[in-house]
């Protein structure tokens, strides 16, 4: 996550148009950007709780797996009742919210 000339910011309305493009059509159909958000959400929760956002990390340190990550994500949408998204789309979710961020770092 670390940041270089050629890092675009990270805009959330982009993030779900990118993830909701790249779903099968049958899965997208399902969800609005709102249910996507909350997968956002969830993911930079995730940062946050391993430390990503502090600025004294380096970039050894700035590392994770993504079965962590998902893991993770589909344990807080269990807790969560009233979200949408079927346990079984989380990772390919997860998986393209992630393929956005190479995307808007240059591939890194």
């Amino acid at each position: 996550m670390a940041e270089d000339n050629n890092s675009m910011e990270y805009n959330e309305d982009d993030a779900i148009e990118y993830i909701l493009s790249k779903l099968p059509a049958e899965v997208s159909e399902q969800y609005t950007d709102n249910d996507i958000l909350l997968i956002i959400d969830t993911i930079f929760d995730f940062y946050d709780s391993k430390g990503f956002f502090d600025i004294s990390i380096t970039d050894d340190e700035d590392s994770f797996e993504e079965g962590e990550l998902i893991e993770f994500v589909k344990k807080a949408i269990k807790k969560d009742k009233a979200n949408k998204v079927k346990l079984e789309d989380v990772a390919n979710i997860v998986l393209l919210e992630l393929e956005y961020e190479d995307s808007i770092n240059g591939g890194l």
